[in-house]
């Protein structure tokens, strides 16, 4: 069975099986083989099983993707390869020991299983409060906490596994994390969770208890809620039937971040003095992961934001270029194109003066002129287009440097990708219109933050391409061919994906390498610039942080397959 294998022959040896679907690899838990280590992108690479065969793709990781030391975008990996992610290094075999996970179930390098903990606490139990087995189970469970709280972008994950671990240490019915909102400096509820699924509309915890534990900035222990001297039988505690609490603030130093809330409501005094205790070390490890994970989404955040700057003010030189190149190229032009407009009448002028003369001429010299007459007219046509096609390139040209502000907001993708293909169809020439088209649009893909109008540029453009290629396959097997258009989209986590896959002509391999290169065409001269793909390319790598790659095979198929991340990895940005 094809096998991922992360340290082989050491003590940390971990297989990991790869079934027929593509997984991907990164350090995000969402990942089908997650890697909880820094040196990795939160989605790194993906592993994409073709027919007996596999590939490696590299998804825009930082670090990049290596097969036995090359660094590569997109490489079929075989047996005995040895795959560099980052810092570590993962042998690819077809007969490696199978993983014991499935293959669509998010791994972890060292997880900690629930029975592990199960057994630190069972251990601590036996020992009695307070007593030494029970603090040293205690002090092992919070080494384990660590371990599973590694610094990560993804903050909403981090709260969802810090109150999963809660719960499985403490007899707890709910909990809840709160954090203060940097803007308003209020309290934001981010994380809940319960023992038993509650009504939409029922409050998760106490708002009471939380104001006490904020305002005081100290944790506090409620044995019998409703009874407390410092709630004044809060309303919410009665309503709620709070039976049991305790709530502590998330202070990675000085500064309060939030309040790490939970409760019992079946019986009262279920917490003790040192659950406090233990609760306020695991909230303290809790809160510096918090803060280091916000501090590396600011980091990320600032980094694209500088990289934006430099990129614009590269353009913004371009385009100062570019447009005095196109000045000073297009004066001589139109004079090019007016003098050749000119000479064409005058040609056409002087051949019917000569028709007039006919009679008076000999009939060998105006046959000689007629002739020398009609290629100067041709010349000047050529002239003419020619004259045109440079002016297109020339505005192609400007539009390639020029990025005007186009701010993502959340948008349907589904419903841009399908206007892009409807308007594409309306506008086909030549009998693209009766090209079949199948679409499968994923309704579990929620807003996406996009350009919607730069992007929709980029779907109708490579429709229109794929169109294009069915009507040049049309023209050379007649009936017996029939055009078929694929446009599908799928949710990947915290990114969309879009296919859109024709079987036209497909792309010899000699020409996929230059199909982004700006002015790269292979239509007849005056039906293409060459910057539609590279256009579209700049809009989605550079203004949207996602990834376009095309597949192809010569007479077949050609698929172009276009990733975007749900959410912008910084501030809006002005789109290409």
């Amino acid at each position: 069975m094809p096998t991922l294998i992360y340290n082989p022959g050491g003590p940390e040896e971990q297989a990991f099986s790869i079934g027929d679907i593509a997984i991907t690899i990164g350090r995000a838990e969402d990942q089908a083989i997650c890697i909880p280590h820094r040196s990795l992108s939160r989605s790194q690479a993906r592993i994409e099983p073709s027919e007996g065969r596999f590939f490696i793709v590299d998804l825009q990781s930082k670090n990049g993707t290596f097969v036995n030391g090359a660094r590569v975008q997109r490489k079929e990996i075989r047996s005995g390869d040895t795959i560099t992610l980052g810092d570590l290094d993962l042998l690819f075999t077809t007969d490696g020991a199978p993983s014991s996970e499935p293959s669509l179930r998010p791994q972890a390098i060292r997880p900690l299983t629930h029975t592990v903990i199960s057994k630190l606490m069972q251990e601590g139990e036996r020992g009695g409060p307070g007593s030494g087995p029970r603090a040293e189970a205690r002090l092992q469970i919070l080494i384990e906490v660590a371990k599973l709280l590694p610094v990560s972008d993804d903050i909403n994950t981090l709260l969802h596994k810090i109150l999963d671990l809660i719960f499985q240490i403490l007899d707890v019915d709910r909990g809840a994390i709160l954090l203060v909102n940097e803007t308003t400096g209020k309290l934001e509820r981010r994380a809940v969770k319960t023992s038993l699924p509650l009504p939409d509309d029922e409050p998760i915890f106490s708002q009471n208890i939380v104001d006490y534990a904020l305002r005081k900035s100290v944790a506090a222990l409620f044995a019998d809620a409703v009874l407390d001297p410092r709630l004044d039988a809060a309303r919410s505690v009665v309503a709620q039937s709070i039976r049991a609490s305790m709530c502590v603030p998330l202070k990675p130093k000085d500064d309060v971040i939030g309040v790490l809330y939970v409760d019992n409501r079946r019986a009262t005094h279920v917490f003790t003095d040192a659950d406090l205790e233990f609760l306020v070390a695991f909230a303290s490890q809790a809160a510096v992961a918090v803060k280091n994970a916000s501090l590396y989404r600011r980091l990320e955040r600032e980094t694209v934001e500088r990289m934006q700057l430099v990129l614009d003010a590269k353009l913004a030189s371009l385009s100062g270029v570019v447009a005095g190149i196109a000045h000073e190229i297009r004066n001589p032009l139109n004079f090019m194109n007016n003098f050749a407009d000119i000479a064409a009448g005058l040609a056409e002028d002087l051949s019917e003066e000569l028709r007039a003369q006919g009679e008076r001429l000999d009939p060998g010299a105006l046959a000689q002129i007629e002739e020398n007459l009609g290629h100067l007219r041709d010349s000047m046509a050529r002239i003419t287009e020619h004259g045109r096609r440079a002016d297109a390139i020339i505005k192609g040209m400007l539009q390639h440097a020029r990025r005007p502000a186009g701010e993502r907001a959340p948008a349907d993708l589904n419903a841009v990708v399908d206007e892009s293909v409807r308007h594409a169809r309306a506008g086909a020439q030549g009998g693209e219109a009766d090209a079949h088209i199948v679409t499968a649009y994923d309704p579990a893909i929620g807003p996406v933050e996009m350009a919607a109008l730069d992007m929709g540029r980029v779907f109708l453009n490579v429709v229109d391409n794929a169109l294009y290629a069915m009507r040049q396959k049309k023209r050379e097997r007649g009936a017996s061919y029939t055009p078929e258009l694929s446009v599908r989209t799928a949710d990947r986590a915290d990114q969309v994906e879009v296919r859109i896959r024709d079987n036209g002509m497909g792309i010899p391999k000699t020409i996929a390498v230059r199909m982004f290169e700006p002015f790269f065409t292979t239509k007849p001269p005056g039906e293409g610039t060459g910057l539609g793909l590279s256009l579209s390319r700049e809009i989605v790598v550079q203004g949207h942080q996602g990834t376009m790659r095309v597949e192809s095979e010569e007479g077949e198929y050609t698929e172009f397959v276009i990733t975007l991340p749900k959410e912008s990895r910084g501030a809006p940005l002005s789109q290409a």
